[in-house]
């Protein structure tokens, strides 16, 4: 029986959610894009805003009001509602956003039915969003790999971010930790290419 139980999960195929911290406009979403473009496995990107966003569009259709948060000039024009929403529902329940990542992981699909074995998350802000992906997606055969990147010139938008980065950096060792200069975003692409290689994502 026990070697039954090895067996089976020998056959199944290792799981990864890379998480991808930075300030804003650090390259976090430049490095992923480097990386899914050289993934050799089922691969796609998933972000802790995706939930808030499309919270908010319901929000928007329920009001019968014109406009997709998920339309990045949309989203840019109108940033400080979604960090209005964002904070106001954390601050009911501060891991709200870190389980339907988590649960959006568990079940993400491609076109075709087949699970995604890799999944790119380019907006980790919080501790708790780790340590809440570590609690759901561990037990469940996933391998949670983590990123820094900064680039230089790029400050916090604001003191939320600042505090809570500052969090992340102060109790994480990053799996792997970036540093650029300004205007490099061949290079960053590049950086996410070797990382796909090097962790046969």
């Amino acid at each position: 029986m026990e070697d039954g139980i090895q067996n089976f999960w020998h056959i199944i195929p290792q799981r990864t959610l890379v998480l991808i911290s930075g300030y804003a406009r650090a390259g976090k979403d430049t490095l992923g894009d480097g990386i899914l473009e050289w993934s050799e496995k089922n691969s796609c990107k998933i972000n802790f805003a995706e939930s808030l966003k499309d919270s908010a569009n319901v929000w928007l259709d329920c009001l019968g009001l014109k406009g997709d948060f998920h339309d990045e000039q949309f989203k840019t024009a109108n940033r400080d509602i979604l960090v209005t929403l964002g904070e106001f529902a954390r601050s009911i329940d501060a891991s709200v956003f870190a389980r339907e990542l988590a649960d959006q992981v568990v079940h993400s699909y491609d076109d075709d039915g087949i699970p995604h074995e890799t999944v790119i998350c380019t907006d980790w802000r919080y501790l708790n969003e780790l340590t809440t992906c570590q609690q759901f997606l561990i037990p469940m055969g996933w391998k949670i790999k983590t990123v820094y990147v900064e680039t230089t010139g790029q400050e916090a938008a604001n003191a939320t971010e600042l505090n809570s980065i500052g969090e992340i950096r102060g109790l994480i060792k990053f799996d792997q930790e970036y540093y650029f200069a300004e205007n490099c975003r061949n290079k960053i692409l590049a950086e996410g290419r070797m990382l796909a290689k090097q962790w046969m994502l």
